[in-house]
């Protein structure tokens, strides 16, 4: 599956990181946004998402993204763009400490997915690198700005949240 008939699902996975979230751990946001930017990529500075706390948006990198989908199958991709924005989204919520998002991640995950050989919970642990062990550097994102991204963003994303106003 290519990058353009993926993001149509992002919608999707999100409703479905959002009701998971309520699920395990109470809580829920509404009215955010997704934006696609080329973060790059490389062996020791590798971001899949960014929130810019306390904003509405979630940046996903588009780099590894177009790399899953080239070299994985639908559901290993699914569950990365699932991992990426349940991880950013639990940002979103205010835990902003990294290793604290990261152990909420991973405990969400394996309540939602049982089996554990499931590709959410092994990204959950171990990261790309479980899928994409020999990626090369595409280029270095070390010092990323948001005001430098060219951000694409995603329509139709946390769509839900707006009925409240009609």
């Amino acid at each position: 599956m290519d990058l353009k008939d993926f993001k149509k699902e992002l919608p999707k996975i999100f409703e479905n990181v959002k009701k998971d979230v309520e699920k395990i751990y109470g809580k829920h946001r509404a009215g955010l946004s997704l934006g696609l930017a080329e973060m790059g990529i490389s062996r020791d500075d590798f971001i899949g998402g960014m929130h810019f706390y306390p904003g509405t948006d979630i940046i996903m990198n588009k780099t590894p993204l177009r790399l899953i989908l080239k070299e994985q199958s639908h559901k290993i991709s699914w569950a990365y763009a699932y991992h990426i924005l349940l991880h950013e989204y639990i940002h979103s919520l205010g835990i902003i400490d990294e290793y604290q998002c990261r152990m909420l991640t991973k405990h969400i995950t394996k309540k939602i997915f049982k089996e554990e050989n499931h590709p959410a919970i092994i990204l959950s642990e171990k990261g790309i690198g479980a899928y994409i062990p020999n990626f090369n550097l595409i280029y270095n994102s070390i010092g990323l700005n948001r005001n430098d991204l060219n951000i694409e963003y995603i329509y139709g994303f946390d769509e839900n949240s707006y009925t409240y106003y009609s």
